[in-house]
């Protein structure tokens, strides 16, 4: 028996069991000191916005790679 963790609705998924919660807090508590980090030692929004985007397109890949996965 598959165990469905998100829920697809049109281009985004909904965590609609406990491990699709969990994995989502997951990503979000992972980019949290990231954003802190690179704001605190920025010199620039440009350069916020580029080491952000390193960050946040993996931790948005993998995220979406899981809910694909168990869907």
């Amino acid at each position: 028996m598959k165990s469905i963790w998100f829920k697809r609705t049109g281009w985004i998924y909904i965590p609609v069991h406990g491990m699709g919660l969990l994995i989502t807090l997951l990503a979000i508590i992972f980019m949290v000191p990231v954003c802190i980090a690179v704001f605190r030692n920025g010199h620039s929004v440009s350069d916020d916005l580029y080491q952000i985007f390193v960050y946040g397109s993996c931790t948005a890949f993998w995220w979406k790679w899981i809910a694909d996965k168990t869907s």
